[in-house]
C-alpha cells in the first residue's frame, strides 16, 4: 500500500525575515501564564522580538551616522544656550538695604559687559533722557573682549554711610575707589555727581577702571570711580 504523503509544505507565512534575509522566529510554549518583556510583539499564534533600533542602523548605517551627529551637535548646541549671557536685572534697584545697593552695582557690571544702554541708565541714573544715546556710544567703541574685563574688578561688601550707601572696588586686591549710591524716590542710584563725571568722560563705572589699566584715560585730571 501506498503511504499517504503530506504535501510540501512552503515557508510559514508568520515567520519574518530581518534585514539580510535570513528568517527567524519564536515559539514560546508554557502551560501557564506567560509573560513577555522587552518591546515584544505578538502577532497571531507566535511571539516575535524586534529589535527595531539595531536592525535599523544595520540597514541604514550612514543614515544612522548623520542621526547621531545631529543628536551630538542638538546637545553641544543645548549646551551653548544653557551658558549663555544671563539678561540684567533692573528690579534689584528696588530691593531694600544694603543687599539691594550690592545687586544694584553688580547689575552695572552685568550691564556694561553685555554694553545694555538703557539698563545700564536705568540702574544708574533713570531720569536722564540722554543717557541711553551716550552709553550706547560709549559701549559700542569697546569690543567684547574689552568689556569682558569689568570682571577683573572686585567689589566689596557694601557700607552705610550719610548719603546712602557705598560699595569698594578693587583691582587684583588693589583698592580703586567706590561707587557710591544713594536712595531716590525708594530705589537704588548711582551717586548724582559721580553720574555726571562718567557722562562727562563717556565711561561706565566699571570700564573707567578697565580704561585706566588699559592706559585709555577719557577724564584727564578727573579720578574714576570716587576714591
Amino acid at each position: 500500500m501506498l503511504e499517504e504523503r503530506e504535501p510540501p509544505r512552503g515557508p510559514d507565512p508568520r515567520q519574518g525575515q530581518d534585514v539580510r534575509g535570513a528568517q527567524h522566529r519564536v515559539d514560546i510554549r508554557s502551560g501557564g501564564s506567560t509573560t513577555i518583556s522587552g518591546g515584544a510583539v505578538v502577532a497571531g499564534g507566535d511571539v516575535t522580538i524586534i529589535q527595531k533600533a539595531r536592525q535599523w542602523a544595520f540597514a541604514n548605517p550612514l543614515l544612522a551616522a548623520s542621526l547621531a551627529v545631529v543628536v551630538l551637535s542638538g546637545s553641544i548646541w543645548t549646551g551653548v544656550s544653557l551658558g549663555s549671557d544671563p539678561a540684567v536685572d533692573v528690579s534689584v534697584v528696588e530691593e531694600p538695604g544694603l543687599p539691594g545697593a550690592l545687586h544694584t552695582v553688580e547689575q552695572t557690571r552685568l550691564a556694561e559687559r553685555l554694553g545694555d544702554a538703557a539698563s545700564w541708565c536705568h540702574l544708574v541714573q533713570p531720569g536722564d533722557s540722554s543717557c541711553e544715546t551716550t552709553m550706547n556710544s560709549a559701549f559700542a567703541a569697546k569690543s567684547q573682549s574689552y568689556r569682558d574685563r569689568v570682571e577683573e574688578v572686585g567689589l566689596g561688601e557694601p557700607e552705610k554711610i550719610d548719603s546712602g550707601a557705598q560699595v569698594a572696588l578693587s583691582w587684583q586686591g588693589s583698592s580703586q575707589g567706590t561707587a557710591r549710591l544713594v536712595q531716590a524716590g525708594g530705589r537704588w542710584q548711582l551717586n548724582t555727581s559721580d553720574y555726571g563725571l562718567l557722562k562727562l568722560c563717556g565711561a561706565g563705572l566699571f570700564l573707567s577702571l578697565v580704561d585706566a589699566k588699559s592706559q585709555e584715560l577719557k577724564c584727564g585730571m578727573f579720578q574714576l570711580p570716587t576714591s
